[in-house]
């Protein structure tokens, strides 16, 4: 039994895109790549498999121009498409509630521009986060020196971030220490600051690269880490206990978006 498909890039719908109506025939979600850690056996013969890390996802949509006769509105229609294709946030009907970060991994070419029935390839690839995403983020606040809230982090991947932002209550007081501990799935992260003596908001986020990121202002926060803190606050999905610690009040926003495989 056939489907009806829809996709959007930036929120743009690729069948209203050009001039001419454009089909989606089919799309192929190709299985992900990974890259695999090995830790070599000191007295035993072959190695211990450390850690499975999916590097990139590729999605194929494959679309027909629905227009015969007008061969300068199928010429339009198709560098609209090439734009179209250049990458951004996608989304798909069949995965509702879903997002994937992407790009063009070549541009999508028309072989016969009098050839309706020419079938064309849309071929997109994620790579910084090689995960579908859920579309919304969930979200919870607290206001305390110290405390504990629970956050559900949706999905099914392994390694999902938590996003912290942290903002004294008065403008005046300086957080100089603050401890967070994020617990799920049997994954326990912390991260201790100390010796900050900084005023604004502390944010932990994520760069370009999908890499921790924790600042104040433009300045970066990451040197302040004690030795026994984690490298990155990422959990599996599950319903996260999430403990901090402050040296001053303040208000504690913690937020986190599903990653699906």
């Amino acid at each position: 039994m056939s489907r009806h498909i829809e996709a959007w890039m930036n929120g743009l719908k690729l069948s209203n895109l050009g001039l001419c109506p454009i089909l989606i025939q089919e799309v192929q979600e190709s299985a992900p790549t990974q890259e695999t850690t090995y830790l070599a056996r000191p007295v035993r013969p072959g190695q211990d498999v450390q850690k499975n890390r999916r590097t990139s996802l590729r999605v194929t949509i494959y679309v027909a121009i629905r227009e015969l006769y007008n061969l300068s509105a199928r010429e339009v229609t198709m560098r609209m498409l090439t734009m179209w294709a250049s990458g951004g946030i996608l989304e798909l009907s069949y995965r509702p509630n879903q997002r994937l970060h992407v790009i063009g991994k070549a541009s999508p070419t028309l072989g016969n521009v009098r050839d309706y029935t020419s079938r064309i390839a849309i071929e997109l690839e994620a790579n910084t986060i090689p995960f579908w995403e859920d579309t919304a983020i969930k979200r919870v606040t607290g206001t305390s020196i110290s405390g504990n809230k629970t956050l559900v982090v949706g999905g099914n991947a392994s390694d999902i971030p938590v996003n912290i932002t942290f903002t004294p209550t008065s403008s005046e007081d300086k957080v100089n220490d603050l401890k967070v501990i994020v617990t799920c799935g049997g994954v326990t992260r912390e991260i201790r600051l100390t010796g900050m003596d900084v005023s604004g908001p502390i944010v932990f986020d994520r760069d370009d690269c999908d890499r921790l990121t924790i600042k104040s202002g433009s300045t970066s926060l990451l040197r302040y880490r004690t030795d026994t803190s984690s490298d990155d606050l990422t959990v599996p999905s599950g319903t996260a206990t999430i403990i901090w610690q402050a040296d001053v009040a303040g208000t504690i926003v913690c937020t986190a978006r599903g990653r699906w495989l």
